[in-house]
């Protein structure tokens, strides 16, 4: 039986603030006790949605979990909404 080795997918979306700013988004897979990511992607998005969505695609291709809470900060901006969503969830992987 092949070693598991515990590690954590983590994903965040930051809103540029500018005029007609994208979304921003960046996932990092890391394993446990090793700062630097063995895996990491980043793209930029019209909305908050559709980055979501992005990020469930790439949870369920690259780690056995459905889903990832995405939780809002506390930065908002002037009409007092969130510009910034960040999640994380764990789970093991063969070594």
């Amino acid at each position: 039986m092949a070693k598991k080795i515990n590690s954590m997918f983590s994903a965040s979306i930051v809103k540029n603030r500018t005029k007609g700013g994208a979304w921003l988004t960046t996932i990092k897979l890391t394993d446990e006790g090793i700062d630097t990511p063995y895996d990491s992607y980043q793209a930029a998005w019209s909305n908050a949605s559709a980055a979501k969505r992005w990020i469930k695609e790439v949870l369920q291709t690259t780690t056995p979990r459905k889903s990832v809470k995405m939780l809002p900060g506390s930065e908002l901006d002037d009409k007092q909404k969130p510009v910034v969503f960040a999640g994380a969830v764990t789970f093991k992987r063969d070594a």
